[in-house]
């Protein structure tokens, strides 16, 4: 494993806020605060890899269920490897299908040896048991690697988040055990291996989180991610959450909170200590014709943009702001052009990369603390009473 994965190279004085670095397998560095784009099967819908370079992105999330289910693990290992084989670049973080056993709880079971799944596509079984998952993370090729766990659907019984928790620590032992046989069966050199992340779980009982932190913060994993949050619990505990778990964990390894991707969410989980995000907001939301601006979201489609020729957002410098007016935009999502898809998801993720840069020129520069409060209610966010 990769123990010295990140390097922290400033901290903010007025909040918990921190900008690093995170390296892959290969040795690129990636500055945190790090959103990463969400291409689950290998691909980003209404864009290409160039298109995502010329953002400006070097980094993306994909996900092993799907690519397990289609097209299998076995073409892309013996064409080199996802990168080679779909001609990404950048570096990949792979999630480990742990999510799917929340979004696709009615397709699959729980079980000590795994989370056993009948995939949506063709109906076959798959049994994601911690071997499993790390063999075809590896076999992929990529440079983070997830394990399997237990995503809990919220809100949710105490007993049933206890459950779903001890699976996950004890899939995570058994694949910190695994790890340096399954990397030597691949003949992978020490300097060359992938990172392995921790998932801490708990729902919304802190005890149980403190628990879960302190369990995968000692496992021997290089980071840690906190998992199961943004997955339906009211605002309230979700704030409560990420500013408890926030505090709690290790300074020196990466914080990932997954699946969390609203932007005044970003900026709050920056302020409470968290270095990396994933989501499929930016994207999704643009093929339903929606903007992310910096004074909250344009539903481009509605009747009040009809003849409104400023740019989605006036302070962008996209190249889709440069160009396009929300008119036109507004014209071709009625009419049902593709390009409206294509233009907002540019926008978007173009919108998220420039968040990220301005949170981490803020850290660096010591002004984030007087700063994200501010930037947090103009994104429509809402503070707890207690910030």
């Amino acid at each position: 494993m990769r123990h010295d994965c990140f390097e922290l190279e400033a901290l903010d004085p007025g909040s918990q806020a921190r900008a690093g670095w995170l390296t892959d397998r290969n040795g690129k560095r990636l500055p945190t605060p790090l959103f990463q784009p969400v291409a689950t099967s290998a691909s980003l819908k209404t864009l290409d890899w160039a298109d995502l370079e010329k953002i400006g992105y070097r980094h993306v999330l994909m996900n092993t269920y799907h690519l397990v289910v289609d097209p299998g693990t076995e073409p892309i290992r013996a064409a080199g490897g996802v990168k080679q084989w779909s001609g990404w670049r950048g570096s990949v973080l792979t999630d480990s299908g742990g999510y799917q056993a929340f979004s696709l709880a009615a397709r699959r079971s729980l079980k000590p040896g795994g989370v056993e799944f009948t995939d949506h596509l063709h109906g076959g079984r798959h049994l994601f048991s911690p071997e499993f998952t790390l063999t075809a993370q590896l076999n992929l090729g990529v440079d983070f690697v997830m394990p399997i766990d237990v995503c809990t659907g919220l809100p949710a019984e105490r007993k049933r988040v206890i459950k779903d928790m001890r699976f996950t620590h004890d899939w995570l032992a058994q694949q910190v055990r695994l790890w340096p046989e399954l990397a030597g069966r691949l003949a992978l050199p020490a300097d060359n291996q992938p990172v392995l992340f921790g998932i801490a779980q708990g729902g919304l009982e802190e005890d149980l989180r403190e628990q879960s932190i302190q369990l995968v913060s000692e496992s021997g994993v290089d980071s840690i991610a906190i998992g199961g949050l943004a997955v339906g619990e009211p605002r309230e505990d979700f704030l409560r959450l990420t500013e408890f778990c926030g505090q709690r964990l290790p300074a020196d390894k990466v914080h990932y909170l997954m699946g969390v991707g609203e932007p005044a969410d970003l900026v709050f989980a920056v302020a409470m200590g968290f270095d990396m995000f994933d989501c499929v907001q930016p994207t999704r939301m643009a093929r339903h014709g929606s903007a992310y601006t910096r004074h909250g979201r344009l539903q481009i489609k509605n009747s009040r943009f009809r003849d409104d020729n400023r740019p989605l957002d006036p302070q962008c410098r996209c190249q889709v702001c440069r160009r396009y007016s929300r008119s036109y935009i507004n014209h071709l999502q009625r009419t049902g052009e593709h390009t409206a898809a294509r233009l907002l998801t540019w926008h978007n993720l173009a919108f998220y990369r420039d968040l990220m840069k301005r949170l981490r020129r803020l850290i660096v520069n010591g002004t984030f603390g007087k700063r994200w409060q501010r930037l947090y209610r103009d994104l429509n966010g809402r503070l707890p009473e207690d910030l």
